[in-house]
């Protein structure tokens, strides 16, 4: 009994548009195939194939749908049907190498896969080839980094950074295949220049490796979008890379600027800091930052800065002391960050804030199995060092995590005038620092539970008492009044005065 004949598809690349790039592999199948179906005729190579090989084209797919991935899916329907009703294999012609920039033959592996019918790829030059020899670069050793125009213009909603990579290779030549008209160069151009100079040169690349049409182009990054007659189906963009100094805004060019500050040559103040030394700004880099959210929001770029500084630092001591660097760092907080939201990168489902902040508690309580007693505790993760307020606020959050708090308002509120209680009949120096701290304990607690968050409260409080204490202060000036000779509604009076002109 004979066996069934093969289904199969033989997929031939035309070549970049050179007759002379068609490969003997390539007109060989084309001949036995006997008919060829073309994605598009409209390629300078097509007129050159042999005459006794019957074309037929999809070029009117392009004109019946409205997208390119309906036109592709559509090529691949029909030729799954064809080679079906086929008694030997078919061949479908596409431009350039089968299996670089073409989408069509993509799905078709992926549709044919599932279909059990046989794909056969013939080999054809692709653009890359002829590109490379109009830029004479080696793209092994010059790194070159190949993207798709069409996924290099799609912007991912909300300024999410691309799947594919958080920032573009900037720090290496990049070549941008199939610009194929004015309106993808635009978009090609506006996102190249959130990582590139604006005058960023730059080379347009039309018909490379066609006689008689090759030709480039080279303008400042600005003018991509302004040539439309150099954009078309055969069109690349070439972007050479940036020195790594000039590369500002990459994560790359932070990192180099503070290994060379630590390195040998580099800046003496640099190379003498550590962890220690640099505890304080740290901290004062963090005051300032909150301090610009508050007072002024146009630093907030400049005070980030200074404050990431202080990370890459930090991580930069750890790696040339040869203990950790900054990719330890990333790794450990993307780790964490995706272990802890379950319901965003997992399959754990969550009903408002309130409950991530339950399924947060708990992963925590997983991560701390195994680790010291006081690190087991749900205190452990609070500092010792942090700031006393924010420092009670956090101990009295984690000790509610287990049950540990007043039933209700009311029962707070009683316990405070019990403390305050405490403090007026207090005459012990050293009993009176503890009934103090007990009172702002209560006070975090009644804070908590009308869901205020006391560190914040205090600090606009002191804001709003330096603004007011400024404006009596100029008062006192302008008047030239003493306020120690002043009686106390004299004070009152002149304070309520500070508060109008205060504001709020």
């Amino acid at each position: 009994m004979e066996n069934p004949p093969t289904v199969k598809i033989i997929v031939i690349g035309l070549g970049p548009g050179n007759p002379d790039h068609l490969t003997f592999g390539a007109l060989r199948a084309m001949r036995e195939a006997g008919t060829v179906w073309l994605r598009t005729a409209k390629h300078p190579t097509v007129s050159h194939l042999p005459p006794e090989v019957k074309l037929e084209s999809f070029d009117d797919y392009y004109d019946r749908f409205e997208s390119f991935e309906a036109v592709y899916g559509a090529i691949v329907d029909r030729l799954l049907a064809i080679a079906k009703e086929s008694a030997k294999p078919i061949a479908y012609a596409v431009p350039g190498h089968p299996l670089v920039g073409e989408s069509s033959v993509t799905r078709l592996l992926a549709k044919a896969r599932e279909a059990g019918i046989a794909i056969e790829i013939v080999d054809g030059l692709s653009f890359i080839e002829p590109a490379l020899d109009v830029l004479t670069l080696d793209p092994l050793q010059d790194s070159l980094t190949i993207l798709d125009a069409l996924e290099l213009a799609a912007r991912p909603e909300s300024h999410l950074p691309r799947e594919k990579g958080l920032e573009l290779p900037i720090l290496r030549p990049l070549l941008v295949g199939q610009v194929y008209n004015q309106r993808l160069a635009s978009a090609v151009k506006l996102a190249l220049m959130e990582d590139y100079p604006d005058g960023h040169q730059v080379t347009l690349l039309r018909g490379a490796g066609v006689p008689g049409e090759q030709a480039r182009l080279d303008i400042p990054l600005f003018e991509l979008d302004r040539h439309p007659e150099w954009t078309d189906h055969l069109t690349c963009v070439y972007v050479p890379p940036l020195p790594i100094l000039e590369a500002t805004g990459s994560f790359a060019n932070v990192q180099y600027i503070l290994a060379r500050l630590r390195g040998p040559g580099g800046c003496p103040w640099d190379r003498e800091q550590t962890h220690t030394s640099l505890k304080r700004y740290l901290i004062e880099e963090t005051y300032e930052v909150i301090h610009a959210l508050d007072e002024a929001p146009e630093k907030l770029v400049e005070e980030f800065g200074d404050l990431l500084l202080q990370v890459v630092l930090h991580a930069q001591i750890g790696a040339d002391e040869g203990e950790y660097d900054i990719r330890e760092v990333m790794r450990e907080l993307s780790l964490k960050m995706i272990h802890r939201h379950p319901h965003v990168f997992g399959v754990t489902n969550v009903n408002g804030a309130e409950e991530v902040v339950h399924n947060w508690e708990q992963l925590k309580k997983i991560e701390r199995a195994g680790k010291s007693e006081e690190e087991q505790s749900v205190l452990g993760g609070v500092p010792h060092e942090m700031p006393a307020l924010l420092q009670a606020q956090n101990l009295q959050r984690k000790a509610a995590s287990l049950g540990f708090v007043w039933r209700n308002l009311d029962q707070v509120l009683d316990k405070l005038v019990e403390e305050i209680e405490e403090v007026r009949h207090t005459t012990n120096h050293e009993e009176l620092v503890e009934e103090i701290g007990d009172v702002f304990m209560v006070m975090c607690a009644a804070a908590r539970d009308l869901k205020v968050d006391a560190e914040e409260a205090l600090r606009l409080a002191n804001l709003k008492f330096r603004k007011r204490f400024t404006e009596w202060e100029k008062l006192l000036h302008e008047r030239n009044l003493d306020g120690h000779k002043m009686e106390l509604p004299e004070l009152e009076t002149l304070w309520q005065e500070a508060r109008k002109r205060a504001g709020k």
